[in-house]
């Protein structure tokens, strides 16, 4: 019980050291401009995503040869190609109205890529009803080729009922509300939206998944170094095993929170640039709101979840690294929990397809997982504030536990030299290690 009483100061001279070696390094200066440019880009994916939409524009040209059709003809097709998908700034079809124009220079203009699609209308004689065909290259199984279909179902149908003595427009509307599964949270999303919060959210899961496999790695790897070099031997004449873990796990934790911060900052600030480079770019606002469509709440819980996540793993790497005497084999020594650790990354990117299923809601809880899972559920807006609190206390009180059985198998572990250490022989020290 001495070594807990007597933490610091020398844990906090190895956590400076630690700290010092890590941010120092060229590789830790180069990666975190890097990562904090890509993190930086990745929050403009909205942007991009309304460009290409308003990129993407359809020219129909329609030549109606059918005689007596409706008068609100055009008005209809028009708004049935664009009702669903058009905005202030951008229409997905631009249609031009040929009503008895000159088919032969219309299909010329069709074969000199003046328009992407013909649309001729023609009267079936039989039946009296409209009769279509379409004229284009595009795919016949496509989206604009099912939208036009679709159009011109209604068309149909509206030149029915104006031959039966009324119209679609006298037909009263159907009511047809799209509400949210739990009132608390909010409108619906739009397409973008919905895109880019996914998109951000799976890039937030991928940094807690990044920061717990590098920054414990960077531990074990500080560990077995020491070991190997001998320099640890000289140090435990000085301070206690307890106190080493201590300082390689925050030290090195704190490099990471600091690359990690830079990260975040630029996300953020991404996030805020959006509205601005929307602006200037579309010459619109965008509609994924000040930050891009993603909660600043999920940006809380990453904080929140990154921290836990990387002091609950950071003390199991460091109990595994203390095992071998060479950083070669730490990879090896490491590998059980390496898999653990791809199991919740992976449970997490399945799970945000099926956010409801009770053993995603289960999984949350266990904190081998719930860096993961927990966020994944927050950033899909699927959890309550005592599911997260609640997944939070499991993962502190499975941290103290990690801390408690690192710490002995950490003191037998650095004693360990020049033999290859077995589960049995790990076990029997860490019972009697103080």
């Amino acid at each position: 019980m001495n070594g807990w009483r007597t933490l610091f100061p020398n844990a906090w001279y190895i956590t400076v050291r630690e700290f010092r070696s890590r941010a120092r390094s060229r590789s830790f200066i180069a990666g975190t401009v890097i990562l904090a440019a890509i993190a930086f880009a990745a929050t403009q994916v909205p942007v991009l995503i309304d460009f290409a939409m308003g990129a993407s524009q359809t020219h129909l040209e329609v030549v109606v040869r059918a005689a007596g059709t409706p008068a609100d003809l055009q008005v209809e097709l028009t708004g049935t190609l664009n009702g669903q998908n058009a905005t202030s700034d951008h229409q997905p079809f631009v249609v031009s109205w040929l009503a008895g124009g000159d088919l032969a220079a219309a299909q010329q203009a069709l074969e000199q890529g003046k328009f992407d699609a013909l649309l001729i209308v023609d009267r079936d004689p039989a039946s009296q009803n409209l009769a279509f065909t379409l004229r284009t290259d595009l795919a016949a199984d496509g989206q604009v080729v099912s939208t036009i279909d679709n159009a011109a179902t209604l068309l149909a149908l509206d030149d029915g009922l104006a031959r039966a003595g009324t119209s679609i427009g006298a037909v009263e509307a159907t009511a047809f509300t799209v509400v949210p599964v739990n009132a608390s949270s909010g409108p619906a999303n739009s397409t973008s939206q919905e895109v880019s919060t996914n998109l951000l959210s799976t890039g937030l899961i991928v940094l807690i998944f990044m920061a717990i496999i590098t920054y414990g790695t960077w531990v074990a790897m500080s560990v077995a170094e020491e070991k190997g070099s001998r320099v640890m031997e000289l140090m435990l004449n000085a301070t206690t095993p307890l106190q080493m873990l201590a300082g390689k796990v925050i030290g090195n934790g704190a490099a990471g929170l600091t690359q990690y911060g830079i990260i975040l900052a630029a996300v953020v600030g991404g996030l805020l640039a959006q509205g601005p480079i929307h602006q200037a770019v579309l010459g619109g606002a965008s509609s994924g709101g000040p930050f891009g469509g993603l909660d600043p709440i999920v940006l809380v819980a990453f904080a929140v979840l990154f921290v836990l996540g990387f002091l609950f793993y950071s003390l199991l790497y460091a109990a595994l690294g203390s095992l071998v005497s060479r950083q070669e084999d730490v990879q090896s020594a490491t590998s059980p929990l390496m898999m653990l650790i791809f199991v919740g990354y992976f449970m997490s990117i399945f799970g945000l397809q099926s956010m409801d299923d009770t053993w995603v809601k289960v999984a949350s809880f266990v904190p081998f997982f719930s860096p993961y899972l927990m966020l994944a559920r927050v950033a899909m807006g699927h959890v309550a504030l005592w599911e997260f609190a609640l997944a939070v206390v499991f993962l502190l009180v499975g941290i103290a536990a990690a801390l408690v059985a690192a710490a002995r198998i950490y003191s037998a572990g650095v004693l360990l030299y020049g033999q290859r250490v077995g589960l049995r022989q790990v076990l029997k020290a860490a019972r009697v290690s103080r």
